[in-house]
């Protein structure tokens, strides 16, 4: 047991119609900054609205730490615990360990239904865009995506659809991850 172990926990407390989560942070030894977790949480699209603070000595000197947070998601986003939570939690974590940015595009891990990973490769889009000259900043780029959460999952699938060796229907998914595309694509009132 060391500080860098970290147990995580997100569910729905009874049946809160209100988009209230509860986030649970379990840590040994010492626990997490509020000034570190905060900011994560609120780029993942979740209003932190109370923490409850537990220490239990273990013997001797160890202890362990846990963090439970009062959360509520975005207005308009409906968070399904079950489908979200280990894609959640494993952020979290990367993110924690810095093995992830902390910024708004985190937010589609809730929003879209995306992973850390596939969070990671839109914002690589973004960066090598801003790279190039593109007139837009990150920050524009993070609230058109997270306004649009479905094209930018759908912009992982095609990424996915594209160059994932385990594909071995290639073309055909990459027809059909290109036809969705553009058509969620018409529904967008400005395309800059």
């Amino acid at each position: 047991r060391s500080a860098d172990d970290l147990r995580l926990s997100l569910y729905r407390a009874g049946n809160a119609d209100d988009g209230r989560l509860r986030f649970k942070l379990f840590r040994y030894g010492a626990p997490i900054a509020l000034s570190e977790a905060l900011p994560m949480m609120e780029n993942m699209g979740l209003r932190v609205l109370s923490e409850h603070p537990y220490e239990m000595a273990l013997g001797g000197a160890s202890r362990i730490f846990i963090q439970d947070f009062e959360v509520q998601s975005l207005p308009g986003v409906v968070v399904d615990t079950g489908n979200v939570r280990d894609a959640f939690q494993s952020a979290f974590e990367r993110t924690w360990r810095g093995e992830a940015e902390s910024d708004s595009f985190n937010r589609l891990i809730l929003s879209a239904q995306m992973d850390w990973r596939q969070v990671a490769m839109l914002r690589g889009y973004c960066k090598y865009l801003l790279q190039t000259g593109v007139p837009f900043s990150q920050t524009y780029m993070e609230e058109a995506l997270n306004r649009y959460p479905k094209i930018a999952r759908q912009l992982a699938e095609l990424f996915e659809a594209k160059f994932d060796p385990a594909n071995g229907e290639r073309t055909a998914r990459v027809g059909a991850a290109s036809a969705a595309l553009r058509q969620m694509l018409d529904g967008v009132a400005r395309l800059d």
